[in-house]
């Protein structure tokens, strides 16, 4: 299916280059007006089924995570600061608690996080998806100095779930710190066919604290 897909999108890419070259080529003889304007409609149509398939567009981005040397461009998840007690978010064991991350990642006004207490878990609304799988990212840490929080992406069509993928764990220490950067592109899972949206599911095992939590549309550059 990677292969399919990205096939796909290669094709894509290639019919918008010719088109797009044949639109603007000075050859009235060979291409009259309303041809010329026709190709160009059709370049843009599918300029944007490019897009759509690829992602984008998914609000705005920045390097929040620099000061730890990630320069990679992320936008914030629905209520991923939690400022909003967790709207969107379906909670069990957890609960939106006072207290930011130290680095205010997201703003020096929030003031608040999430507490997964041990076998808690969190499930974000949906969110924005392309044909490139995010890469995530956020803040964590253990109020009892250790656990582990889990990261599952939950798949969506039309008509429900298609799959939910085990993205990777990470440790949490006592002090707060960014998690890893959990990959899902491409190049470790395969996308099934008929998405339209993703979730994203946090479980803990001990006492975990998370904050600002971030998306990169573009993780595979």
């Amino acid at each position: 299916m990677k292969s399919a897909a990205f096939a796909l999108l290669g094709a894509l890419v290639s019919a918008s280059v010719l088109l797009v070259g044949t639109a603007n080529a000075s050859q009235p003889a060979v291409t009259p007006p309303t041809a010329a304007s026709a190709l160009s409609t059709i370049a843009s149509t599918v300029s944007s089924a490019i897009t759509a398939l690829a992602g984008g567009n998914c609000g705005s981005t920045a390097e929040v995570f620099s000061p730890w040397g990630d320069l990679r461009d992320y936008y914030l998840t629905a209520d991923g600061g939690f400022e909003n007690g967790g709207a969107g978010w379906s909670f069990q064991n957890a609960k939106v608690v006072s207290g930011n991350e130290p680095f205010f990642v997201h703003g020096k006004s929030d003031h608040s996080s999430l507490l997964l207490s041990g076998g808690g878990s969190a499930l974000s609304p949906s969110l924005c998806f392309g044909l490139l799988y995010p890469g995530i990212r956020f803040m964590a840490m253990s109020p009892t100095g250790t656990g582990t929080v889990d990261v599952h992406v939950i798949a969506r069509g039309a008509l429900g779930v298609l799959s939910t993928l085990d993205v990777g764990s990470y440790s949490v220490g006592k002090a707060w710190a960014p998690t890893t950067i959990f990959n899902t592109t491409f190049s470790q899972l395969d996308v099934p066919v008929g998405t339209k949206s993703i979730q994203i599911e946090l479980d803990a095992t001990g006492s975990v604290q998370v904050d600002d939590l971030y998306i990169d549309p573009f993780i595979q550059r």
